[in-house]
């Protein structure tokens, strides 16, 4: 017997008719909570740290302080929640706004303008308290060496030259670091691009072609990337961290604080129980909409649903990939790197000489469509769709067409809804 499942598709939505008995499950992630006052849940946090003392007994009243935020690619965040709650600590504990500086960290990301820089943390914060973007310009970094894994450490010099650093941050599933949050904002956050490019090369695999498998979503322990970033942290001397994990209504529903590993390890797990979906086996078709707009704007942003549906296929698999992609790519150079190179290994042999963020995930998706077969339904041009590996169709009906004529009668599916923030985890 069939079954009809909707999907979202921009604004609007298609449908699906699959028998039932070809479903192992529709993967969707856990309802996070939703509080009555975001405030509170942040004070609360505060009050029980995780593997270190409170705020209050660890700082002094006549030392200076740098609060680092994200920047307006993580507005998301909700820093000005995050951030009142934070100065009403400091100035119970005796620190003046005039002690405190804000820090947007922005890694090798574009510069901010005045207003996106005001939208991070509100009106009053930003009239209170100095927000200094970093830049990543020479004279404003300070070179604490080099981490076990050489990468130089250089930070922005506000944040080295506190007496206190305090960081904010958002934790969901990020296929480099492991998780967001957390030591992120420190490297790449506050650090040089140097820096940021040396522990990004570590995603490329050591020894020999293709990906590091160590590097991926869910995977702290043993990430060189991740393991680099928390000792550049170290290094600096991170003194508390608030972190919080964002619900469907785009609030704060979960919050960790404390030490930079122990607090953070925390939020992760919280991060796989409400973001993470576990799953038995894996399936030979996978069925994603990212979940509609904004989150399929562009083929860019698209990369999320296409890496969290790889975790839930088999090898060698078939992907029908639900986007819109109003805004077209998204990214130059997410497209370029599959446009412009003869193979894989001259794409590497690229990125190891001038890696970028970017290029590395329109590489990685292009690997995903060579190891298994996508289908894409989307606005973009037919051939764009081709150049990046996968074979665009105009309606589900025509995928599952095709997906029955490459896999046979006998299949199994997966049908992610929200495939851009359900992450399957293979038990």
């Amino acid at each position: 017997m069939k079954k009809e499942y909707t999907l979202a598709y921009g604004k609007n939505a298609v449908t699906l008719e699959l028998e039932e008995e070809k479903i192992i499950d529709v993967l969707r992630s856990k309802e996070l909570p939703s509080p009555e006052n975001e405030e509170a849940l942040i004070r609360e946090a505060m009050a029980n740290p995780i593997g270190t003392s409170r705020l209050t007994e660890i700082i002094n009243a006549n030392e200076t302080v740098c609060i680092v935020i994200g920047d307006i690619t993580r507005l998301w965040i909700r820093h000005h929640v995050i951030v009142k709650v934070l100065l009403e600590e400091l100035n119970n504990s005796g620190i003046a706004d005039e002690q405190i500086t804000i820090i947007s960290a922005r890694g090798s990301h574009r510069n901010q303008t005045t207003e996106e820089i005001k939208m991070l943390v509100g009106d009053d914060i930003y009239r209170r308290i100095p927000v200094i973007e970093h830049t990543g310009s020479a004279e404003d970094l300070v070179d604490l060496g080099h981490t076990s894994r050489n990468t130089p450490v250089r930070l922005n010099r506000h944040v080295v030259e506190a007496d206190r650093v305090i960081l904010t941050g958002g934790i969901v599933h990020h296929y480099l670091a492991g998780y967001g949050g957390g030591k992120k904002s420190v490297l790449p956050g506050v650090s040089s691009r140097e820096g940021i490019m040396a522990n990004h090369k570590h995603s490329l695999n050591p020894n020999g072609p293709g990906l590091n498998p160590d590097v991926r979503a869910g995977k702290l322990q043993g990430n060189p990337l991740s393991e680099d970033m928390v000792e550049a942290g170290r290094m600096l001397g991170v003194d508390f961290i608030v972190n919080i994990l964002i619900n469907d209504q785009h609030k704060i529903a979960l919050a960790v604080a404390g030490d930079l590993v122990e607090a953070h390890e925390k939020g992760c797990a919280l991060a796989d129980e409400y973001y993470g979906v576990p799953i038995r086996e894996k399936a030979d078709l996978v069925i994603a909409s990212c979940g509609g707009y904004p989150k399929d704007i562009n083929m860019y942003q698209t990369y999320k649903a296409s890496h969290n549906m790889v975790h839930a296929m088999k090898k060698g698999g078939v992907g029908i990939l639900v986007s819109q992609c109003c805004d077209g790519i998204g990214s130059d150079l997410f497209y370029n790197i599959c446009t412009d190179f003869a193979d894989n290994q001259a794409r590497e042999q690229h990125l190891s000489n001038a890696y970028d963020i970017a290029k590395f995930a329109g590489y990685t998706q292009l690997v995903w469509t060579q190891q298994n077969r996508f289908i894409a339904i989307s606005d973009l041009p037919d051939e764009q769709i081709r150049c990046m590996g996968m074979t665009p169709v105009n309606t589900l009906e025509e995928a599952l067409t095709l997906a029955q004529e490459w896999l046979g009668d006998h299949y199994k599916a997966y049908i992610m809804p929200e495939g851009a923030t359900t992450f399957p985890m293979l038990k």
